[in-house]
């Protein structure tokens, strides 16, 4: 795409040329600073730089904005609005993946390539954070009042290692007792090609993702005497693999997966855009369901969205002093998925009776569940209108996110989770999220940050 076709075609999308080049520049500040975690804290100078650079880029905002800081840098900037009766919440972390040596351009210096910017954090999630704090900005200078909200807007700094920046800040508005009607963080996209049959692009707007449940799994045995008198069944490692092996063999039985609520709408409501015969069968889902199932759970990343997902994550045992001694006891960890609760607890049962027959304790050890949101509620619903007019030629539709993001952090304290930024994703885009060559259009960019101005303004409006 030339210049010329560039400004043209942010123009008609309300964003002019020189507005377009401003939000370039400070996106490419943004790009510019590594913030990698590191457990060691070896990366504290480009975090520092990576707020300071923020400060000069949004004066208004770290002017008139109260700012929360949370362990290492996770912060919150608090807008109090106008006449306030209700809480909103948009998040985007700033942490980003490390960059092989494979990237056509430097990760870390932001490179404009035709109608392009590439760098790491373009789309995992430097550009919505970006448009988010853009957005209150540009409000700020015009004199918003910001009537009827306080707009929260918080960023993590260690969200790609599951860390505890977004914790620390849910456990602070628990203690001051503020909850959140509507908390708006990354998660769903706008894509293309992700649904078999649909052509059109798709806006999905995660409103679940699915939990995390750690089990310790642990295998013990008395001692009886010399080790060389007793047989291999004595072993607390050989009770521990045997029930290894049957809970994986039988995951599949103990987890058979079915179509939920919010799974069920991504399909239904693409039926519209999609070419036969998928509309026919996704059209009939209650009749066609078993099958549509059955082929489903042969796909690793389609039955991630029907079913409890079942792993072992580490395993120890013995003494490596003396490996000659046969192990009196044995624990591996194990790690669910689930959409639902319920479904899990069933799941569980049978698991445990598995672990009696070997004699295998289980004992929950972490529990990160998030509800779901209500898809036909008034918030997905306000946010579907403005998707309608940002994007008129994109289908709007929930969906369950199978990864994790830190909204899940809200589950107590938010009426609505919902999971979207308006990166307008192709194939290849996609392809680059924690990989190669990331990299968002142009004019996509503007588009984010008009997005957001029209959520704020409408959290104003409904009162």
């Amino acid at each position: 795409m030339s210049r010329r076709e560039l400004r043209s075609e942010a123009e008609r999308k309300g964003v002019s040329a020189e507005k377009t080049r401003e939000y370039v520049n400070k996106l490419s500040q943004m790009i510019n600073c590594k913030t990698v975690w590191t457990r060691e804290g070896k990366n504290q100078a480009e975090y520092q730089r990576f707020y300071q650079t923020l400060e000069e880029l949004f004066p208004n905002l770290t002017a008139k904005a109260e700012k929360l800081v949370f362990g290492e840098g996770c912060f919150v900037y608090v807008i109090r609005g106008k006449n306030a009766t209700k809480n909103w919440m948009l998040m985007s972390h700033h942490d980003v993946v490390e960059g092989s040596n494979s990237w056509e351009t430097d990760p870390f210096c932001a490179t404009e390539k035709d109608g392009y910017l590439f760098g790491r954090g373009t789309i995992d999630t430097k550009t919505p954070l970006f448009a988010e704090l853009q957005a209150a900005e540009e409000l700020l200078a015009e004199g918003y009042e910001f009537d009827g909200i306080d707009l929260y807007i918080g960023s993590s700094h260690n969200e790609e290692v599951c860390g505890d920046g977004m914790v620390l800040a849910t456990r602070y508005f628990k203690e001051q007792g503020i909850r959140f009607e509507l908390v708006l963080d990354e998660g769903g996209a706008i894509t293309q090609g992700q649904i078999p049959g649909v052509s059109c692009k798709s806006a999905v707007v995660a409103v679940h993702e699915k939990s995390r449940h750690m089990y310790r799994c642990t295998a013990q045995i008395a001692p009886k005497g010399h080790g060389g008198f007793g047989g291999a069944a004595d072993s607390a490692i050989e009770r521990l693999s045997r029930f290894i092996t049957e809970v994986s063999d039988q995951s599949k039985k103990i987890y058979k997966g079915q179509f939920y609520p919010e799974v069920r709408a991504t399909f239904e409501r693409h039926v519209p855009y999609m070419s036969f015969p998928m509309n026919v069968l996704f059209g009939n889902i209650g009749i066609f369901s078993p099958v549509i199932k059955k082929i489903m759970m042969g796909i690793p990343a389609a039955s991630a969205m029907l079913s409890t997902g079942l792993s072992f994550t580490t395993l120890k045992g013995g003494d490596t002093r003396e490996p000659q001694i046969r192990a009196k006891a044995a624990e591996t960890t194990m790690f669910l998925r689930c959409v639902r609760e319920e479904d899990l607890y069933q799941g569980l049962d049978k698991i445990k009776e598995i672990g009696h027959k070997y004699g295998v304790e289980i004992e929950e050890i972490e529990r990160d569940y998030c509800k779901p949101t209500d898809f036909v509620g008034e918030m997905y619903q306000m946010v579907e209108v403005i998707l309608h007019t940002n994007f008129p030629d994109v289908a709007v539709v929930p969906f369950l996110l199978t990864a994790g993001t830190d909204a899940r952090r809200f589950t107590d304290i938010a009426d609505n989770i919902l999971r979207f930024a308006p990166i307008d994703l192709n194939k290849a885009q996609f392809a680059t999220i924690h990989g190669d060559n990331e990299h968002i259009g142009i004019e996509n960019i503007g588009q984010c940050v008009v997005f957001y101005k029209d959520v704020i303004r409408r959290g104003a409006k409904e009162k």
